[in-house]
């Protein structure tokens, strides 16, 4: 996986994506290690919540807060996990954790 990410095979690991659990996270964390969030989206738009999550973590990292909580609604508006990332992401930029 590792030698598909340093060679930027992204497509490759999209393709082992849906069967491979370490594809699919590695994709992930180097498409979030890249900045990619419309790539993100679109993993998350395709049902998955580890896309999601870095997605979030992305946004917020970014200082986008109301983006990640608007990806967060539309994109998995009863996963706790994900709502639970923007309130801590929320807390401690007001520094309130």
């Amino acid at each position: 996986m590792d030698l598909l990410v340093r060679a930027e095979r992204f497509d490759q690991l999209a393709e082992l994506a849906p069967t491979d659990v370490h594809a699919r996270r590695r994709l992930n964390r180097s498409l979030h290690e890249r900045g990619m969030d419309t790539a993100l989206r679109r993993r998350a738009e395709a049902g998955d919540s580890g896309a999601l999550y870095h997605l979030v973590r992305l946004l917020c990292g970014k200082g986008k807060l109301r983006e990640a909580n608007e990806a967060v609604e539309s994109l998995g508006p009863e996963n706790e996990y994900a709502h639970r990332l923007v309130a801590d992401f929320r807390r401690a930029s007001d520094g309130t954790r």
